[in-house]
């Protein structure tokens, strides 16, 4: 019998299973630091690609962010990672700085919120990713930065206190640094749990009610406005107009989770938590230009959404 060529076999019409995609093993990348900034940015960079193939997913489980939150210092990380919007880059037309000013009883500089590298390793640069992992509003209108910090170059500069962010860590760093604005007996009444959802609850229905302009918003007479609408006792009023007072100084807003951690809005997660955050409070008044040069800041992107 004739064998029959190759041209004359029949193609195999049968569907072939799909090869797995490769996905990424984060439990081989944990605890892993960058070798430098550049190293930071490539990796932050890389992530595009994984999550274009496989979707996001979050590195660390509740459970893991939870431990982290209450037995480490993220703060002590090397590599710091700031995501701000591009318009704080500039300030009157001079370089901006890393944070918002704030003068504070052990100096003058600036203040933001920050995480550390490896925190936010698994949301690349998609600015609605980070801001809903970070527990942000995301502003589809706004153009976001991504940052990264190396301590060790930036802290001798900026001589950077930063604490976590818990009630009891930000209620002593308020303490301190604001004591006529924000005194103990006052954090000790409003950085609970209980009173934190009576303010996030406050805030939203201000929000909704048209009161307050926007969910970014902390004008406290436009607070004060709906608040007059309440059957709150003058006391309460008194507490929840300081409250936002507090979150336009310090920057602990109506999602401030209390524990260490950002809430986590992205949809789909399945976690609670976004991140392990740190407040810091730079005591020398250093611009980001001044910080590139000195090679203790590198742009991970600039202007996107």
């Amino acid at each position: 019998m004739e064998i029959p060529k190759p041209a004359d076999v029949a193609p195999d019409t049968r569907k072939k299973k799909p090869k797995p995609r490769e996905k990424t093993d984060f439990s081989q990348r944990k605890g892993i630091p960058p070798t430098s900034l550049e190293d930071a940015v490539s990796r932050l960079n890389s992530m595009a690609d994984e999550i274009a193939r496989n979707g996001y997913h979050p590195k660390y489980t509740n459970a893991e962010l939870k431990a982290l939150a209450e037995t480490g210092d993220i703060s002590k990380e090397r590599y710091q990672v700031r995501f701000m919007e591009s318009r704080h880059l500039t300030n009157n037309g001079a370089p901006g700085m890393l944070g918002a000013p704030m003068r504070g009883v052990s100096g003058n500089g600036a203040k933001y919120w920050s995480t550390s590298f490896d925190q936010l390793e698994d949301a690349d640069t998609n600015a609605r990713l980070i801001s809903d992992k970070l527990g942000l509003d995301y502003d589809p209108n706004a153009e976001y930065t991504l940052i990264v910090i190396d301590t060790e170059k930036a802290a001798p500069l900026t001589g950077v206190k930063s604490v976590p962010a818990t009630f009891a860590k930000v209620s002593e760093f308020a303490n301190r640094e604001l004591p006529k604005e924000f005194p103990k007996e006052f954090t000790d009444t409003v950085m609970t749990p209980e009173f934190q959802d009576q303010y996030g609850w406050h805030y939203q229905e201000a929000v909704d009610s048209g009161a307050l302009e926007n969910k970014w918003s902390t004008k406290v007479n436009d607070f004060e406005d709906y608040l007059d609408t309440t059957d709150l006792s003058e006391t309460e009023k008194k507490l929840l107009k300081q409250r936002m007072q507090m979150q336009d100084k310090v920057g602990n807003n109506q999602y401030y989770e209390g524990n260490g951690l950002t809430r986590d809005k992205i949809a789909g997660s399945g976690n609670h938590y976004g991140v392990v955050e740190t407040l810091n409070f730079e005591r020398q008044p250093v611009n980001l230009q001044q910080l590139e040069e000195v090679g203790a800041i590198a742009y991970v992107s600039k202007g996107f959404k």
